[in-house]
């Protein structure tokens, strides 16, 4: 898309919004070509230029993200009933109230519930990344302890990692400081570095969440001695959709959405990201928050 289209589809879909019109959905490459192109036609300045290197997108461009967000969180919602619905009836067919199941059947409910569980999970990840890029994603900021997030994270993942013949350990030590932070985001961003590291670990592997505080900074590490990245995949990390070529990567079915949203939510709550990484040596994330009290 060039950016006189770039520019054109946004007139389009602003002059939508002002007369109420229906806005069609667009798919995200488009809105990344709107972005891009956005971007492009303007020099960065210290006015439109973020902390991390990238471009602020223009108010017209954020009011369209928000909206977009908005629209977003509907569609998941009722998208989200239907398959509650599934899952549970699939349950109940496999209640012995509804009589004997053969082998095969179970297998079929199996499959059902698998896949259900699945798009719930793809749904609230659409609808998270979505928030996350038009600025509506709610957050409360209260004192909360890190061994408490670090035990929901534990909870969360020691399932996971059980089935999927990994050891997962965790080193957090008494004493550390309270933090000013919303402990449910900073849990769920946790969540998704874990299950990445845990999905690409070779069985038998160990992922390893470990923490420090020095004066008023904690330093969060998850670790693991899995596939590793390319100097490459290192430089695409965080981008939307992107998932490496790596064999071992492609034969799980993962979004490319995990990664992304830990990073939108790790800068939410004022986190710095350190990533080391090295093909077949295993990955190193290093997440640190200051002003802790």
């Amino acid at each position: 898309m060039t950016q006189q289209d770039a520019m054109a589809l946004l007139d389009e879909l602003l002059e939508a919004a002002r007369t109420g019109a229906i806005i069609p959905v667009r798919l995200p490459g488009q809105v990344e070509a709107i972005k891009n192109a956005l971007a492009d036609s303007q020099p960065p300045t210290e006015d439109n230029h973020s902390g991390d290197g990238t471009e602020e997108a223009p108010a017209d461009m954020q009011a369209f993200l928000k909206e977009q967000a908005e629209f977003m969180s509907v569609a998941v919602h009722e998208l989200r009933v239907p398959m509650t619905s599934i899952r549970g009836y699939a349950d109940m067919l496999n209640t012995p109230s509804m009589g004997e199941l053969n082998d095969m059947q179970k297998q079929f409910l199996q499959t059902i519930r698998t896949n259900a569980k699945r798009m719930e999970t793809l749904l609230t990840d659409v609808s998270d990344m979505s928030k996350i890029r038009g600025g509506t994603l709610k957050y409360t900021i209260k004192m909360d302890m890190f061994k408490n997030i670090a035990m929901r994270v534990e909870k969360d993942m020691a399932p996971l990692a059980e089935s999927m013949g990994r050891t997962l350990t965790f080193d957090i030590p008494q004493g550390l400081p309270v933090l000013n932070t919303d402990g449910d985001l900073l849990a769920k961003a946790l969540n998704k570095l874990v299950e990445n590291a845990l999905r690409y670990t070779h069985e038998g592997g160990t992922v390893t969440v470990r923490a420090e505080a020095n004066d008023n900074v904690l330093r969060v590490v998850i670790e693991d001695d899995g596939i590793g990245m390319t100097p490459d995949d290192l430089a695409q990390l965080g981008t939307v959709y992107f998932r490496s070529d790596h064999d071992y990567v492609r034969e799980y079915k993962g979004s490319g959405l995990g990664i992304p949203i830990a990073y939108g939510i790790f800068k939410i709550l004022d986190g710095q990201v350190d990533v080391k990484s090295e093909p077949d040596q295993g990955t190193s994330f290093a997440i640190t928050f200051s002003g802790m009290i």
